[in-house]
């Protein structure tokens, strides 16, 4: 029990370390959190789009693109057709100055990677093929270029569909990573440049060797890799965009276990960066970062269901022993309705927790998130989840799992 309480005691420090930390720089970064990096900066840009079967979504984003209001004349804008067997490219090839690359199917890192050497621009910008960036959304996140040491600049990225009850709960999740993303950024700690909208100094790609096709999410290897050879990654709140998330269970499920895979392949890659200074921030907050997380949420769900089972397990004990006895089930003396320290701990935890998500919501407001039935279910059933996604994940990715 010793042991049990020393482990509850490391997770609730944790946990309050880490909210006490974002709430504090974001209270420091509040008047700032909408900043304007200022000076104008218009290169040639290439916009990559890669596309797998993306017949539903490619037109609506390609419209999207196209009417942006970034110079026409510096702007290539290519699709990646990565062995489609739908009607994608045809739809592609309805839209006029979009280049189209068709090639065999290799996944979506080995397409970007081969969609960057046949860009002409000296900057890339990677948007999903079922994601909509906002009309000035390339023109804010280019500003930060201005900064020669910048590699990378992500964008905000909100849920467009907010209809069913798990879309509306991964839109409250979206929110809160940008809200928390922006803090990192603040830290120069911005670990993952999300696919939907980022963009890249080409020449930082070629330093690093481009995306790791052996990685199930490239989108955070990559900004890892930038990261460990001191390219500064920064993160655009002005620059909005939306993206499509999963409508049904089982695809929500598919792919938080690639992120889950993925995440725990791109940190045994950089493990050896840990508690090393030569990286800026990296490795001596980055990678700590991630790792506290990884624990709150083990540490977390086996802490707790230890004292629900246990509970559980002496209660079913007195049962039996008082059915043989014929004595009352339930005893109210047993009851023990005061409080302990470790309870406070809990009630502080969920109250950071709650302003969290509170200010995250209030300064996103352009994601319209209303609090209802769905931001309850959010903050109690969906973010309970979690843990258990990443104890399947590991037990998947020890076994070797590869489920683009």
């Amino acid at each position: 029990m010793e042991f049990l309480t020393g482990v509850y005691l490391f997770y609730i420090l944790t946990t309050m370390y880490v909210a006490f930390l974002q709430l504090i720089v974001y209270f420091r970064i509040k008047k700032d959190f909408f900043e304007d990096p200022g000076k104008e900066f218009t290169p040639k840009l290439t916009v990559l789009i890669p596309a797998y079967n993306e017949e539903e979504t490619i037109a609506d984003t390609l419209k999207t693109v196209l009417a942006c209001d970034y110079p026409k004349n510096k702007l290539e804008v290519m699709v990646i057709d990565d062995g489609s067997v739908d009607k994608t490219a045809q739809i592609v090839k309805r839209f006029k100055g979009v280049v189209l690359f068709s090639k065999k199917n290799s996944g979506k890192a080995d397409s970007v990677n081969q969609g960057i050497k046949k860009a002409k621009g000296e900057f890339i910008m990677i948007i999903d093929a079922d994601s909509y960036p906002n009309k000035d959304a390339f023109r804010e996140l280019m500003k930060y270029f201005v900064d020669e040491k910048v590699g990378a600049a992500t964008g905000t990225v909100m849920v467009g569909n907010k209809n069913t009850l798990l879309e509306k709960m991964q839109a409250m999740e979206y929110v809160l990573i940008a809200w928390t993303r922006k803090t990192l950024d603040a830290m120069q700690s911005v670990f993952v440049t999300p696919g939907a909208l980022s963009a890249y100094r080409k020449s930082a790609l070629e330093d690093v060797g481009y995306f790791d096709k052996s990685i199930m999410t490239e989108d955070i290897e990559i900004a890892w890799n930038l990261l460990r050879h001191n390219w500064k990654v920064r993160m655009s709140t002005r620059a909005q965009g939306y993206t499509t998330a999963p409508t049904k269970y089982r695809i929500w499920y598919n792919q938080r276990i690639r992120w889950n895979v993925g995440g725990f392949q791109t940190l045994t890659k950089h493990w050896k960066s840990l508690g090393k200074t030569d990286y800026n921030m990296f490795g001596v907050f980055v990678i700590p970062f991630f790792l506290s997380h990884l624990f709150i949420s083990f540490s977390g769900f086996f802490v707790f269901s230890w004292v629900i089972l246990s509970k559980l397990y002496n209660w079913l004990l007195f049962s039996s022993y008082s059915i043989q006895q014929s004595s009352a089930i339930v005893d109210i003396s047993q009851i023990n309705l005061l409080p302990s320290v470790f309870t406070y701990f809990a009630i502080l935890i969920v109250f950071l927790f709650g302003f969290s998500i509170f200010y995250s919501l209030r300064t996103l407001k352009s994601a319209k998130i209303k609090i209802d039935f769905a931001f309850f279910m959010y903050s109690l059933v969906y973010l309970a989840a979690f843990p258990i996604l990443l104890i399947i994940s590991l037990y998947l990715w020890k076994r070797g799992y590869s489920k683009w």
